[in-house]
């Protein structure tokens, strides 16, 4: 199926071919792994379409990594040599610009695994970190020394267990360390410091089976590697949740062959890399995009309207307003005298480049397929917009916002569309002239205990003076138009913001 969109021309979106993408390119995968799963691994990245090849030295992997795509490290079976050697391999592949995969097996079971672990973080060059969600966990409580260590969600054995809330983990983790995380459980989760992704793993005789998870981070090196062709259409934390979600579907499908035995199944489920295409992984329904509380904290709203129709100006304000702290933007464009056409179509493309500099959600307001032209994040509905589910359909797995101002609305709506909403008035504005009389922050928790349960933010007339009732009442943070974009220094007022979100949320 393709999508007309009345920005693009005569345009139409071609359909993504990831898996197709993959085998073309045929990438090379270096992998350093444990002892236990080589021969898995190797048979396993053969049979999704990429070529193998084990190193165990550095004078080896200077000839191996100029015509590598990927670097596996993996420190399965770990010693002081070992590690030692990712040391080097990390060096080299940096040297020649070739993606690093780390899968920090163990971390959390022992401290000499984790302080390993954090030494090839602490190098800047990993470019994706595959682990379970005891060991993603793990590294990000070392890495916030300030966070008390919750011994009831550590994992035993390499493993691991379900920790709860892996999905904002993940998240934060992503940010600190700058780089995509995969964290693996009954759910697994990917981000990239800007979206959040959750992806059924798979049949639970996968987590009995040695290697499946091994393997994984091998598969994910090779498909990092080939995210370039798709880069303008899918953002890298999506695409990795493709790859994640072609990785369950392989092991769903293996077991209606071979039953739930371990043996049969690790046959059977190279068979069904093999096989499985992207007509089958786009057919399925497998990625749900995710909003966890931190993206919504700060959430800045604008438009020429906001800024005496200056362009120049608005992208100058939301520049200061991403550097000073904000997680999610929202470009509004409402008015008379504002932009229309290529000029919108330009200045959306223009602050999508600002929001992705700093890792900020980017967020269209009504206009669903300015949203899709540009590849935004997300896009925001009112009651009179288009309806949920048919935004949905064309948006995909970007994050549906819906506003709601009463529990009436509440009831009416299709909420299992949207990802997070927005309730409001909660004070008199005069950014939105048509705004409804103020409900004030009660209506939050009214709305909470009427059955909302997505991540809320309030908004409308919120300042520095009024937001903390906002928070108090249930919201995960604050929607702001005039508190930033009319700020003397919009970098301040988002950092204000910020820091007070931050203490009372």
């Amino acid at each position: 199926m393709t999508y007309k969109n009345p920005y693009m021309g005569e345009q139409t979106w071609p359909e993504v071919n990831i898996l197709e993408t993959l085998r073309q390119r045929n990438p090379l995968v270096v992998c350093i792994t444990n002892d236990v799963v080589r021969t898995f691994t190797a048979n396993g990245l053969l049979a999704i379409g990429a070529s193998p090849v084990m190193s165990e030295c550095s004078e080896d992997l200077k000839d191996l990594i100029v015509h590598a795509s990927a670097l596996l490290i993996n420190i399965g079976t770990l010693t002081p040599d070992k590690a030692s050697y990712y040391k080097d391999a990390i060096a080299l592949a940096k040297k020649h610009e070739v993606p690093i995969v780390l899968d920090p097996v163990g971390c959390h079971a022992g401290a000499y695994r984790l302080s390993v672990v954090l030494e090839l973080i602490h190098t800047g060059a990993i470019s994706l970190l595959r682990g379970n969600q005891s060991e993603i966990k793990a590294i990000y409580d070392a890495l916030n020394l300030d966070n008390k260590k919750d011994d009831s969600t550590t994992g035993k054995g390499v493993d691991g267990a379900q920790v709860e809330d892996s999905a904002v983990i993940a998240y934060r983790l992503a940010r600190l360390i700058n780089c995509p995380v995969v964290a693996t459980g009954e759910e697994d989760y990917v981000s990239d410091g800007t979206r959040v992704f959750a992806v059924p793993h798979g049949h639970p005789i996968m987590t009995a089976v040695t290697g499946t998870g091994c393997l994984l981070g091998a598969v994910l090196a090779a498909f990092f590697s080939a995210y370039y062709p798709c880069k303008n259409r899918l953002s890298i934390g999506e695409f990795l949740a493709y790859a994640l979600a072609y990785y369950g579907l392989a092991g769903e499908s293996a077991v209606k062959v071979s039953g739930v035995k371990p043996g049969s199944f690790s046959v059977v489920f190279m068979d069904s890399l093999y096989t499985l295409d992207d007509t089958v992984l786009m057919s399925e329904n497998r990625i749900r995009p995710v909003v966890v509380p931190d993206q919504l904290q700060v959430y800045f709203i604008s438009g020429t309207q906001d800024v005496e129709l200056n362009e120049n100006r608005l992208l100058s304000v939301v520049e200061e307003a991403c550097r000073g702290g904000v997680t999610c933007f929202q470009f509004r464009e409402k008015g008379v005298g504002t932009l229309g056409g290529q000029q919108k179509l330009e200045l959306a493309q223009e602050l999508k480049q600002i929001c992705a500099k700093y890792n900020v959600l980017y967020v269209i307001n009504d206009d669903v397929d300015l949203a899709m032209a540009v590849n935004a994040d997300g896009v925001h509905v009112g009651q009179e917009d288009m309806r949920l589910k048919e935004v949905r359909n064309i948006v995909g797995h970007k994050v549906v916002g819906i506003s709601i101002y009463s529990v009436e609305e509440l009831h009416k709506t299709d909420v299992i569309y949207a990802d997070c909403v927005g309730v409001g008035p909660m004070y008199a504005t005069s950014s939105k002239p048509d705004a409804q009389a103020p409900c004030g922050p009660n209506r939050i928790t009214e709305l909470q205990a009427e059955g909302l349960i997505l991540p809320c933010v309030g908004i409308g007339g919120i300042t520095l003076d009024n937001a903390k009732p906002v928070l108090q009442a249930g919201a995960c943070g604050v929607a702001v138009i005039s508190a930033i974009a009319h700020a003397d220094s919009p970098y301040e007022a988002a950092q204000q913001f910020k820091t007070l979100v931050g203490g009372t949320v």
